[in-house]
C-alpha cells in the first residue's frame, strides 16, 4: 500500500480550565485506521527539549489515551512532546510493533533534531509490556534502535509474560463466573497460538517478555540497568478480591514487584515500584485498579525531565563556573528568543558586573556568557563574527522597539574577530570588538570588546564557549575580574 503523509490537526480541551492543546495525526497508510498513523501532540511554548512515547493498552489507538490521562497536558507546559503510539490488538512487543516504533522514532529524531538519549517511553497495560520490552532492545542494542530512551515506565502491564499465561489460568480454573474471565480465554488462546505453551516454548516467550520470573537465564530486565525504570500499580487487594474473586497472585502486582526488584538488586537504584496514591479510575467513573489515573501526571513529568536532564534545573554541570561577590546571573536557553538564527541547542550562563548598566562606570558593559551547546561544534573567525552580529543586533533591537526608540538611529551590529594564541585551559582563543547600538545603556552608537574562549570538558558530549565583554578597552582594570572568571573556570573530574 501507498505511504501518506498528511498532518490534520484537532483541538483538544481540558478538563481542568482551558488547556488547548493541538493534536497532529501523521499518517504512515492512509488505508489503516488503527496502526496506520500515530499522534504528536507539541508542547506550548514552542522548545523541545525532550519526547514521551506513550502506549495505550489492549484495543488502544494512538489518541485514546487522551481521554484517561492529563499527562500530555502537563508535557505540553513543560517541554516534553507527546508522541501517542497504536498499540490495537496486541499484548507484547511483535515484529510489526518492533518496526512501527523504529520508523516513529526515526520520524521524530529528523523531524525535530532530537538526540538519541532525549527519549521517554511508557505505557498502560499490554501498552506498558510493549515499551519495557523496547527499551530492553534499545539498550541491548543501541547501534541498530533510533532512540535510546533513559527512562521507561509501566502502568500495571504484565511483566511477565509466561507469568500472565498462568495466572489465567488460574483465573479460569476458579470457575466463578465473571464476564471477565473472557479476557483470561483470549491471553491463553492468543499466546498460545503465537507463543507455544510456556512449559515447553518458554524460548519464544524469552524474546518477547520484559521478565521471566521463573527462567534461570531471564536477563532481558538486566539490560534497563542503566537507566530510571518505573512500575505503576494500585494496591487495593480488597477490590480484586470482592469484585473479581482474585488474589494478587492473578494480578500484575507480584510480578511488577519482582522486576522492580531484580533491577534494584543488581545496582538500579532507579528503579522504581510506586504504589499507587490514588485509586484507579476510569474516565467514565468507574473504578477499576487497571487505570491511566494511577499515575500522578505532575510528578510523573518532572521524574521525566530529571532523566533526560531538562535546562535548566536538571542538567548535570560538570564545569566550576563563578562569579566575584555582588555580580548578577541569569540563564538563557537556546533558541534565543532575539537571536533565533543561532544554530545551537543548549543554554547560556550570564554573569554581569554591578555597573554594567551604568554609562558611567569602568563596569559599563562588563559581564560574561558561557555556551553550553549540546554536540560538537566548529567555530572560526568567520562563524564567530556572523554569532555576535545576530547576537547583539537582535539584543539592541528588541530592547529599541520595547523601548519606542527611534528605529531610524538603530543600525545592525558589525563584528571583527581575530583567532589568537590559545590561553591556558582553551581549546581556542580569540578577541573581538563590535560596532552597536547601545540601546541598553548609552542609548547611542557604542563599542564592545570581547576575549572568547573556546573549551572542553573531556568525556562529554558538548562545546562551551565562554564569552568576556566590556565596553571599556582591554587596558582598564574591570579585565582583571573578567580575566579571573574565565581563569577560574574548571572541568569537574
Amino acid at each position: 500500500m501507498k505511504n501518506i503523509s498528511i498532518i490534520s490537526c484537532l483541538l483538544l480541551t481540558g478538563t481542568n480550565g482551558v488547556i488547548a492543546q493541538y493534536i497532529e495525526k501523521k499518517w504512515i497508510d492512509k488505508s489503516d485506521s488503527v496502526y496506520g498513523y500515530y499522534t504528536i501532540i507539541k508542547p506550548s511554548a514552542g522548545r523541545i527539549q525532550g519526547a514521551l512515547f506513550l502506549i495505550d493498552g489492549f484495543g488502544g489507538n494512538a489518541e485514546s489515551f487522551l481521554a484517561e490521562t492529563k499527562i500530555h497536558n502537563v508535557a505540553g507546559n513543560n517541554e516534553l512532546l507527546i508522541v501517542g503510539i497504536p498499540n490495537g490488538s496486541r499484548l507484547y512487543l511483535d515484529s510489526s510493533m518492533k518496526a512501527l516504533l523504529n520508523r516513529i522514532g526515526k520520524e521524530i529524531v529528523e523531524t525535530f533534531g532530537l538526540r538519541k538519549d532525549q527519549f521517554a517511553i511508557g505505557g498502560m497495560s499490554s501498552g506498558g509490556t510493549i515499551a519495557l520490552r523496547y527499551a530492553e532492545l534499545c539498550n541491548q542494542q543501541p547501534g541498530i534502535y533510533p532512540i535510546q530512551p533513559k527512562a521507561v515506565f509501566n502502568v500495571d502491564g504484565p511483566v511477565d509474560l509466561a507469568g500472565l499465561y498462568k495466572s489465567s489460568l488460574r483465573d479460569i480454573k476458579k470457575n466463578n463466573g465473571g464476564w471477565w474471565l473472557y479476557e483470561c480465554h483470549m491471553i491463553i488462546d492468543r499466546l498460545k497460538k503465537e507463543l507455544g505453551d510456556p512449559s515447553a516454548d518458554l524460548f519464544k516467550y524469552r524474546a518477547v517478555s520484559p521478565l521471566l520470573r521463573e527462567d534461570r537465564d531471564s536477563v532481558n530486565e538486566l539490560s534497563l540497568a542503566n537507566i530510571a525504570v518505573r512500575s505503576y500499580h494500585d494496591m487495593d487487594a480488597d477490590w480484586y478480591i470482592k469484585n473479581r474473586n482474585r488474589s494478587l497472585y492473578e494480578t500484575n502486582l507480584l510480578d511488577g514487584s519482582e522486576f522492580i526488584n531484580r533491577l534494584y538488586a543488581s545496582g538500579n537504584k532507579r528503579a522504581e515500584f510506586i504504589g499507587s496514591k490514588l485509586p484507579g479510575q476510569r474516565s467514565n467513573g468507574q473504578r477499576h485498579p487497571h487505570s491511566w489515573n494511577i499515575v500522578e501526571e505532575i510528578e510523573l513529568v518532572q521524574w521525566i525531565k530529571k532523566q533526560l536532564h531538562f535546562y535548566p534545573e536538571h542538567i548535570e554541570i560538570p564545569f566550576v563556573y563563578t562569579a566575584p561577590a555582588g555580580w548578577q546571573s541569569e540563564t538563557i536557553l537556546f533558541p534565543i528568543d532575539f537571536a533565533p538564527d543561532l544554530p545551537y541547542k543548549g543554554f547560556e550562563e550570564l554573569r554581569f558586573a554591578p555597573g554594567w548598566g551604568n554609562p558611567a562606570s569602568g563596569e559599563k558593559w562588563a559581564y560574561t556568557f558561557l555556551w553550553w551547546l549540546d554536540g560538537t561544534y566548529r567555530f572560526d573567525e568567520k562563524i564567530l563574527k556572523q554569532d555576535l552580529e545576530k547576537y547583539f543586533s537582535g539584543l539592541t533591537r528588541q530592547r529599541a522597539v520595547a523601548d519606542k526608540m527611534d528605529l531610524g538611529l538603530y543600525t545592525p551590529t558589525k563584528a571583527f574577530v581575530q583567532k589568537i594564541k590559545p590561553l591556558p585551559g582553551d581549546k581556542e582563543t580569540y578577541t573581538a570588538s563590535a560596532e552597536i547600538f547601545d540601546s541598553q545603556v548609552s542609548r547611542k552608537p557604542g563599542k564592545l570588546y570581547f576575549k572568547i574562549h573556546i573549551k572542553d570538558c573531556p568525556g562529554k558530549n558538548t562545546t562551551l564557549v565562554l564569552l568576556e565583554a566590556a565596553a571599556n578597552p582591554y587596558s582598564q582594570a574591570v579585565w582583571q575580574q573578567l580575566d579571573k572568571i574565565n581563569n577560574d573556570f574548571k572541568c569537574k573530574e
